[in-house]
């Protein structure tokens, strides 16, 4: 079985790539993250991306993939190294996923518009759009939303995957949450057994029963959208 490699890019900026890459993506395949961003959150600039270095990555991926973070500012050159890799390695599309967030905005089905017109006729499949930071009680809106029948034009006409499972915004644990920076992660918290909450003080047991809970569902719909974003 070919491990996945995976590169998340948008045609624009706040869509949730990191989030993905941390929340979805890591987790599933525990692959490494690369992170690569010129313009930092504070505003500094770093080196332009190397597209060749890149495309040397992706053309000889580690055993167990890679998963490569690309902040807007870096989309071109990536583009680029996707175009070098795809001219010269006739299986990338086979272990290659270009996962791409969507919000319930034009601009995010702009922005997929954009990305499909640039990326290689031949690794368009390997896209997967996902819907991201979407409340549980909005999905059912969402899925019959002008915004959505936008998207799935869009991904169908361009000849890519708009996957029907979104990433709920409960999800999106804060790593700063009390009970994370407590018991590590997410994972920790959701395989609390029943003696450590037993052992808890007495108003504490409410709170992580429902933190638990929360937490195994956060993971289920991690796993649900993982997923859909590997599927052939």
């Amino acid at each position: 079985m070919v491990n996945l490699s995976y590169i998340a890019l948008s045609g624009g900026g706040n869509f949730g790539k990191t989030t993905l890459c941390r929340h979805v993506l890591a987790p599933g395949s525990s692959a490494a993250i690369v992170t690569r961003e010129t313009r930092t959150p504070d505003g500094a600039e770093t080196a332009p991306l190397d597209h060749g270095a890149l495309a040397a990555r992706l053309f000889a991926p580690p055993a167990d993939g890679i998963i490569v973070d690309i902040g807007v500012g870096d989309v071109h050159e990536a583009l680029e190294a996707l175009a070098l890799v795809n001219r010269q390695d006739s299986g990338l599309p086979d272990r290659l996923r270009i996962v791409t967030p969507l919000l319930n905005d034009a601009k995010s089905v702009a922005g997929l518009r954009w990305l499909l017109a640039q990326v290689p006729d031949r690794l368009r499949p390997c896209v997967r759009a996902t819907w991201n930071r979407v409340r549980r009680e909005e999905e059912s809106a969402l899925k019959d939303s002008e915004i959505a029948r936008a998207a799935r034009s869009v991904a169908r006409q361009g000849g890519a995957q708009l996957c029907s499972a979104p990433l709920y915004e409960s999800a999106l644990y804060d790593p700063a949450h009390p009970l994370v920076r407590r018991y590590g992660s997410i994972a920790a918290l959701a395989s609390l057994p029943d003696s450590t909450i037993r052992e808890a003080a007495l108003v504490e047991m409410s709170t992580l029963l429902a933190t638990r809970d929360a937490a195994q569902r956060a993971q289920a719909n991690c796993r649900e959208v993982y997923a859909a974003i590997s599927a052939d």
